[in-house]
């Protein structure tokens, strides 16, 4: 054999392996002082550039400081302006950058980039479930215990949310909680932030006399802040109602409601802030108003599994005689997102 078929034989797996060994197309920024920095470009926001090296955890650099932006992946764009793209950066020099518009190059100033985020998948679903229980014995026997599950989902424009509450509690062989929730919201997001929505709920309190309570109705809302680590929407309707308390006729009518909801990550996605509330204003019976939060922070311990401290508080201006107005519950359990 000669002795050139020979090496072709040796050189030609060991460059093969080399290439599947080799790492992915690795992002570029070009920086004015000469400095080339590889990894992912998260987002462009505030007027700093986010990216995250293979070796390391996520960080921002100035962009006035960067000479060129080059990234594999299609961003959408809002210029200073207040135009809005969907492109890919494909670098630049003396300022400039160049972005690919369908294809076509396109120069903009590099400081004329007000965000820059990747485009949401038109399919996305994110589910949790969280259990919370206590118990505890000796001068009082007490046991308490909440579950609470729920689902998002995405498609496209479409928005569904679906949420399910079940909450006990024993003082002493005696029952002093005993709330089941079902919440459902739909959100149909016709003009960028701003959404059309209808949604359906059930509440059932034995504790307070409630033998149920369903609500329906419709709504307009707008998401007031939507970027990579924060998430504020609120939304603004009108209902109708029927609710039973035990030993007393149904009570229907018309009724006002408000819901807001807030997410906030913060290191990186390790801890998580979230407020939610909601108002049902009934416009019958007493006039009864009806306030729920869930404020809480979540940990994360390990792959999809975190821990989480919650503080639910329910408020209602004329509940069933003989019933409190307002009712709180601290929990700390574990979870998890799947």
């Amino acid at each position: 054999m000669k002795l050139r078929s020979l090496r072709a034989l040796i050189v030609a797996p060991v460059a093969t392996a080399a290439l599947l060994s080799a790492p992915a197309f690795a992002d570029q920024l070009k920086m004015k002082n000469g400095d080339v920095i590889t990894g992912e470009v998260k987002k462009i926001e505030d007027g700093e550039l986010f990216i995250e090296p293979a070796y390391g955890s996520e960080f921002s650099v100035d962009l006035a400081e960067i000479e060129s932006i080059e990234a594999e992946k299609a961003f959408e764009i809002e210029l200073e302006s207040g135009e809005e793209i969907e492109a890919t950066f494909a670098g630049g020099e003396d300022g400039k950058q160049t972005v690919l518009v369908d294809g076509s190059p396109v120069t903009v100033a590099m400081t004329d980039f007000a965000e820059a985020v990747e485009p949401e998948d038109w399919y996305d679903r994110v589910s949790h479930v969280d259990v919370n229980m206590t118990e505890s014995s000796g001068n009082t026997d007490s046991s308490n215990w909440l579950i609470f599950a729920d689902t998002a989902v995405k498609l496209g424009d479409h928005r569904h949310l679906g949420e399910l509450t079940f909450a006990r509690e024993k003082r002493d062989g005696e029952t002093t909680k005993k709330q089941d929730l079902l919440n459902y919201e739909y959100n149909w997001l016709f003009n960028g932030p701003w959404y059309l929505g209808g949604g359906f709920s059930y509440e059932r309190d034995p504790i307070k006399e409630l033998d149920h309570r369903y609500t329906a109705g419709a709504s307009i809302g707008r998401d007031l802040i939507d970027t990579s680590d924060t998430f504020l929407t609120a939304s603004l309707g009108a209902g109708w109602s029927e609710e039973e308390f035990f030993g007393q006729p149904k009570d229907s009518g018309a009724t006002g409601l408000w819901n807001l909801r807030y997410t906030q990550d913060l290191f990186g996605g390790d801890v998580g802030l979230y407020h939610n509330h909601s108002i049902n204003y009934h416009f019958y019976g007493d006039n009864n108003m009806i306030f729920k939060s869930n404020t809480g922070m979540q940990f994360d311990l390990v792959e999809d599994v975190y821990a989480k401290i919650s503080l639910r508080y329910d408020y209602e201006t004329e509940p069933a005689e003989g019933a409190e107005n307002s009712d709180t519950t601290l929990s700390i359990g574990i979870g998890a997102e799947f």
